[in-house]
Formats: structure tokens, sequence, C-alpha cells
């Protein structure tokens, strides 16, 4: 019986991974590693070495050192953070480009995933600074997911025999529709999620827009 469980899970495990959606996930995953493995390190020493309560500082007594070290540890809590968003805007973008292989647009779809990964992670601070939100590897897979499939719903056939100026300009205007929709549907997003959170915020970068 339990050899019959562990062969049932040996297969239902096979043929997860032979669903292209998996190896999707896969090659965008690989793609972001080595970014990944960078950032694990360098918040590996921030968590150990580098906070009040981290294990290095607590064995060995190192407050002294996180206290007068206090600027290098918010920049290098900044640059944690940033590669933890460059990560998942690597993995939105490659997600975006496997789901949409088989179009010619890929690359245009790529850099859209990007840009609307970056400006939903942008959220304005009380004193109108620009703040990263760390969104997840789910989010980014969403990202990537829902700007291919804006780029597929706008797909239009275009004869490759013919490489003539009329399909050069089909081709161009298929890229431009779902950038402009693309771009309205975020910015659209961000300004209603910034009134929801913070009406104050939203009025105030208005006037110094303005003024």
């Amino acid at each position: 019986m339990k050899k019959y469980n562990i062969q049932s899970i040996i297969d239902w495990l096979y043929r997860i991974s032979t669903l292209k959606w998996f190896n999707y996930l896969q090659d965008a995953l690989i793609a972001a590693f080595p970014i990944i493995v960078v950032n694990g390190f360098l918040e590996t020493i921030l968590q150990a070495l580098m906070t009040d309560n981290g294990f290095f500082v607590v064995i060995f007594h190192l407050e002294h050192f996180v206290a007068s070290n206090a600027v290098l540890i918010n920049q290098l809590t900044v640059l944690v953070q940033l590669l933890q968003v460059f990560a998942n805007t690597i993995i939105a973008v490659q997600f975006s480009r496997n789901v949409i292989k088989s179009l010619d647009n890929n690359i245009a779809c790529g850099a859209m995933a990007a840009f609307s990964f970056i400006i939903l992670s942008i959220k304005l601070g009380q004193n109108h600074e620009l703040i990263f939100l760390i969104h997840g590897v789910t989010f980014a897979l969403l990202t990537g997911l829902g700007v291919s499939k804006c780029f597929d719903f706008f797909r239009v056939e275009v004869n490759k025999d013919d490489n003539d100026y009329q399909n050069a300009l089909i081709a161009t205007l298929t890229n431009i529709k779902p950038i402009l929709c693309i771009i309205f549907c975020v910015l659209i997003w961000q300004i209603t999620s910034l009134i929801r959170t913070s009406p104050e915020s939203f009025n105030g970068s208005l006037l110094m827009m303005y003024f």
C-alpha cells in the first residue's frame, strides 16, 4: 500500500513536470536565480550580523557595532529590497515572454511586464517619497500572465512570407494597442489604490505636480 502511494506521488509529480506552464515557471525562476542567491546571502548577513537580535550580535555581543553602523545597515537594507524587486521583475518578464513565446512581440511583452510590475510596486510615502512595495513571486507571475494575455487578446495574424511595408505597419500597430491598454490599466490601478489608502497623500502629490 505504501509503495503504491509513493508511486502515485511520483507519477503525479512527473505529470506536473511535463506541463508547459510548469516549464514556464521553471524558466522564470532559473532566470532570476542568480539575483535570488545574492539577495539571500546579503539578507543572511543583514539578519545575523546587523540587527539587534541577530545570531552573531547576541553571541559575540556586537551591539556597539550595530549602533555605530546605522548608515551602512540602512543602505544594505535598501539594497536587499531593491534586489528583491529586481528578482521578481525578472520573473514577471521571463514568465510573460514564455507564455507569449509563439508570438513575434514577446520583447515588447517582456518590457511591458517589467514596466507594470515596477509601477505597481511603487508607493508614495507620507513625505511624498517613493517607496518600493516588496511583492512576492505570485504577484510577479500574475503580472506577467496578465500582460501576456493582453498582448494575446490584441494579436493580429501577419503573413510572414510577405515582408512588405503593410505587414510591418500592422505588426507595429498590434504592439501599440496592448501597450496603451496596459499603461492605462496600471495607472488607473495605482491612482485608485492611492486614493483608497491615502487620500491626503494623493491630494498632496497633485499639488506638487501643479505648483
